[in-house]
């Protein structure tokens, strides 16, 4: 586990912060001896990052004006995506992945940049709507949307962090596979124990069909695995993969065999079973 820091809200902001141990490791040890890379401004200029997006977002692009034109414009407009993020991002996740503390060579030297100085990577998540570019698409953009970021800052002269680069994705796009989580229509209810089967009695256990389809593309094999399970709540992205996957082994070796097979997540859904 990372060190995390209590939530504090800087503008539309009001996350809890994180970082990975590695990063967690250096800040308490480079970080007791230069200011610069301590728990302080490092998580400050993680914060500020992450911020200056949000209100780039909601149209006030100052926090960019440090980066490059088109890097800027990129981080705003994901490239061949077709959407933007709409106003009013909730930030939910910040996270500091990657802090490195020394200048060094660059393997491809850059517009004559032959050295690459200390660095941050920070990875954020929000919940928001997209907006996109096509008229016609208007309708989809009314959908909640989770999105994805990351930010790269560098190290300044003058011994301040400053937004290097970034891009933001839906979360479904960068892990690979969509999620949705639903309740069970009365409909798929009646066709699951009968066609003549009322509504679910009151106070039963919530329980919660976990399907997911994937595929093995090396043999081009694609299938569905499914667990039931019972919880409290719904299960959550992390949790529906973490539950679902022994499944999705078991399967796979099932029609294939019991080799080192490397099945892919298309989609996962968690169906709230009624009864």
């Amino acid at each position: 586990m990372g060190h995390a820091e209590p939530g504090l809200n800087i503008g539309p902001l009001a996350a809890s912060l994180e970082f990975d141990p590695d990063v967690a490791e250096t800040m308490t040890e480079v970080g007791a001896r230069d200011e610069r890379f301590g728990v302080a401004l490092v998580g400050g200029a993680a914060r500020l990052a992450v911020a200056a997006w949000a209100r780039a977002v909601d149209g006030d692009e100052a926090g960019l004006a440090g980066m490059d034109s088109d890097r800027a414009y990129f981080l705003l407009h994901p490239p061949y995506k077709g959407w933007q993020v709409a106003h009013g991002p909730t930030v939910t996740q910040i996270k500091v992945t990657k802090l490195n503390t020394e200048t060094r060579p660059t393997q491809i030297p850059i517009a004559g940049y032959e050295t690459e100085p200390p660095l941050i990577d920070v990875e954020f998540r929000c919940d928001g709507r997209r907006r996109f570019d096509e008229p016609g698409q208007a309708d989809a953009a009314e959908d909640e949307t989770t999105f994805v970021g990351r930010l790269e800052l560098r190290l300044t002269d003058s011994g301040s962090w400053r937004l290097y680069r970034g891009w933001v994705d839906t979360l479904d796009d960068y892990l690979g596979y969509t999620f949705t989580s639903r309740r069970e229509t009365l409909e798929e209810y009646r066709q699951r124990v009968g066609a003549s089967a009322g509504p679910p009695a009151p106070g039963q256990p919530r329980e919660f069909l976990v399907k997911a389809g994937f595929t093995e593309d090396d043999v081009k094999f694609g299938a569905e695995a499914r667990v039931l399970v019972q919880a409290e709540t719904a299960p959550t992205r992390e949790e529906a993969v973490e539950l679902v996957w022994p499944a999705v082994w078991a399967e796979t070796r099932r029609a294939l065999g019991d080799e080192d097979w490397n099945p892919t997540l298309r989609r996962v859904v968690v169906i709230e079973l009624l009864g």
